[in-house]
């Protein structure tokens, strides 16, 4: 298993800190998953200032974004438009061709294939990401 194949769902601010910090111990650039009902709930603005706030403490090319935006077109082009990494759009090929175009435009890729492990209920996340790196 490819270490960028991996995608950590947080729910917070520390969760995202704990995965980040935990990242550079190994060595390996983190993909942090938000799943649509955060995004939905607290909006686009809750995520720029996570970015912002995460771009604070770390650099900003030591993580990277991946955002489940179901079958919001309006919220998939907010996201492609504010540089997030990765978007999870779910689509026909019609609007999915007219949105690709509007992430190759920003550097944006659109639905790419990751392996979601949820640490939203894990206590430890540091040994849990350890446990994860050495099976591999």
């Amino acid at each position: 298993m490819k270490k960028a194949s991996i995608s950590f769902s947080i729910n917070n601010y520390h969760q995202a800190k704990e995965v980040i910090e935990s990242s550079k111990i190994l060595k390996f650039k983190p993909v942090l998953y938000i799943k649509y009902y955060l995004i939905n709930g607290f909006g686009i603005d809750w995520m720029i200032n996570l970015k912002n706030l995460l771009n604070r403490e770390f650099s900003s090319n030591s993580f990277k974004f991946y955002v489940n935006a179901r079958y919001d077109y309006g919220l998939s082009i907010l996201l492609a438009n504010n540089k997030i990494d990765f978007i999870k759009l779910n689509s026909n090929s019609i609007i999915l061709k007219k949105i690709t175009q509007i992430c190759k435009k920003n550097r944006v890729i659109l639905n790419p294939s990751f392996r979601i492990i949820d640490l939203s209920n894990i206590k430890n996340i540091h040994n849990k990401i350890i446990k994860i790196y050495s099976s591999r």
